[in-house]
């Protein structure tokens, strides 16, 4: 209670105004590889066919993957409060089949130079089949796949006997509020690099934001490692909030390229993958699958017990991973 009405020092402030901060970018290690993400350009779309010949053929390629090289990778699963019945709507690591954002990852390729990936990436054209994507809430479930529709999950919840309440009200106030489509976009880019020691056999990863132990738990996982084989390094960052939290594709590539899917090393290189170019913030923006408009309905009741009914519609965006709070619900 001592620091309540006082002036405190921020602990963190002095490297940041000072220059000194650590970010992603600032990290280095002899003999890097360097990945760079092929993305789509469109927002729903059947994934037909990716041109790689040319990317291959490239001198300065090291390697180039589809959905193909890293299928023993499952896919990303949830942070927060898993509901039964979104598994299948998680997202792969790489696009597979379908693309359902733009910005969805189809390929990454890996460089000796930051430069000769980007330049690599502009190669690989992947082909892909516009479709109609669903983007309001409450409109009628589409087919997300073979046997399943939009409509991921319907979750009920209640206290008392609601009906009741609101047949011996006074009054029922009504409202319906509409959420605009948005995304978190953070001022920094984002970067992670994968060193692997040689002589304990740990990968250590830096760039780590917000949740590096569930990240840590999550990659673990997904690449079959015992979890203290991983450690996790959090850097400078410019905010922890909303979509930083999350475990994305480009967290989990460099980790696979430098250990095989039985933990072995696959390369003698460390992988970075940082993005540090052109259009930078945007880039940030496009890599969460999370951008969606919600809608919710309010009815309120006038009796002495305020009871309260409401019916939310909040999408996920084009994948899930986080929560319920960002399904298809209807809440009582």
């Amino acid at each position: 209670m001592s620091l309540i009405g006082r002036s405190v020092k921020r602990l963190e402030a002095r490297p940041l105004l000072s220059g000194s901060g650590r970010f992603a970018a600032d990290v280095t290690v002899p003999d890097m590889l360097y990945m760079r993400v092929v993305r789509s350009p469109i927002a729903f779309g059947r994934l037909t066919g990716l041109w790689i010949a040319e990317a291959l053929a490239h001198p300065g390629t090291v390697a180039v993957w589809t959905a193909e090289d890293v299928a023993d990778i499952p896919p990303i699963g949830f942070r927060m409060t898993p509901v039964p019945g979104l598994e299948p709507y998680r997202q792969p690591v790489l696009a597979d089949g379908h693309v359902r954002y733009v910005g969805e990852p189809v390929a990454a390729v890996f460089a000796a130079e930051p430069y000769t990936a980007e330049d690599i990436a502009e190669l690989v054209v992947p082909t892909i089949e516009p479709l109609t994507p669903c983007l309001d809430p409450v409109a009628s479930p589409r087919e997300f796949a073979p046997g399943r529709n939009t409509e991921a999950a319907v979750i009920t919840k209640a206290y008392g006997d609601l009906d009741a309440a609101f047949a011996g009200a006074h009054a029922v106030v009504a409202l319906e509020l509409t959420v605009g489509r948005h995304s978190g976009v953070p001022l920094e880019t984002r970067g992670a690099i994968a060193v692997l020691e040689a002589a304990s056999g740990i990968l250590r990863m830096y760039g780590a934001a917000k949740v590096p132990h569930y990240n840590r738990q999550a990659l673990a996982a997904m690449l079959g490692l015992p979890i203290d084989r991983i450690h996790l390094h959090e850097g400078h960052v410019g905010g922890g909030f909303g979509i930083r939290g999350e475990l994305y594709p480009e967290d989990v590539l460099p980790a696979r390229r430098r250990c095989g899917s039985d933990g072995r090393s696959s390369g003698s290189r460390t992988v970075t993958s940082i993005w540090w170019r052109r259009n930078s913030r945007e880039a940030r923006s496009i890599g969460c699958a999370r951008r969606s408009t919600s809608t919710a309905s309010f009815w309120a009741s006038t009796t002495s017990s305020g009871s309260t009914r409401e019916a939310i519609s909040g999408p996920t965006g084009s994948r899930s991973s986080t929560s319920p709070a960002q399904c298809c619900l209807a809440l009582t």
